[in-house]
């Protein structure tokens, strides 16, 4: 489900000099696009901790196994999982002026991709009786993202073509060639790494996955359109 929001915003600069040729109108256009998203990204962080580094690194590995056969289960493709290199280090805690070696921290994070929210609730339900230290940077996304950025654009770009032919008719002059075109980046709503919107989604119970309810998410194209003027 999408919707098209054209918003009318522009500036009219009325360009002149010694060159009669140099006249111009600068007009600024914006296009959003909204819709819903079709899939989410999080990160799994397992953290296991030994007196013996072999240990500890095999705790690890086993945790982050089984979240790979929970995956394969729901259906996530390998393309869709990314496991980082396993971090080591040394944990101690003091004890009165004394420093007392805890032992071995092995550290490994599983950025994740998944498609099937209708199913999130029950695949983050079993992820969670998992060993996991942390679950975190959720966002909700659309595979077909880049496609709403080009939407967005086009909206913008229709945007600029008619508030610069409703102020040349105002103005009594006409549109010439286009002399600049210009666009000055991507907005987005909705998005937790984009923007500060809060992600809409409740804090799982000990025996529970996490319920999402993502809403609508939107993205913005703002451009710089310059024309000739006669």
């Amino acid at each position: 489900m999408k919707k098209i929001v054209i918003f009318l915003c522009a500036v009219l600069i009325l360009c002149s000099s010694c060159d009669k040729n140099s006249k111009f109108i600068s007009v600024t256009g914006t296009g959003s696009v909204t819709f819903v998203p079709n899939l989410v990204k999080f990160s799994l962080t397992v953290r296991q901790t030994d007196p013996v580094l072999a240990n500890s690194v095999s705790k690890t590995k086993n945790e982050v196994v089984k979240i790979l056969d929970i995956c394969a289960k729901f259906g996530v493709k390998e393309e869709d999982i990314k496991s980082s290199w396993i971090s080591t280090n040394q944990e101690f805690h003091w004890q009165t002026d004394k420093k007392v070696f805890d032992g071995y921290a092995s550290n490994q994070t599983t950025d994740i991709i998944f498609r099937d929210l209708d199913k999130l609730e029950e695949f983050t339900s079993q992820l969670m009786m998992l060993d996991i230290a942390n679950m975190n940077r959720m966002e909700f996304d659309h595979s077909d993202r880049t496609g709403f950025e080009s939407e967005a654009n086009l909206v913008a770009l229709d945007n600029a073509k008619e508030a610069a032919a409703k102020m040349a008719e105002r103005m009594g002059v006409k549109l010439g060639d286009v002399l600049y075109i210009s666009d000055s980046g991507v907005d987005y709503s909705g998005y937790r790494e984009f923007s500060n919107a809060p992600m809409m989604y409740a804090k799982a119970a000990a025996d529970g996955g996490v319920v999402a309810s993502p809403g609508i998410l939107s993205v913005t194209r703002n451009v710089l359109v310059k024309f000739a003027i006669k």
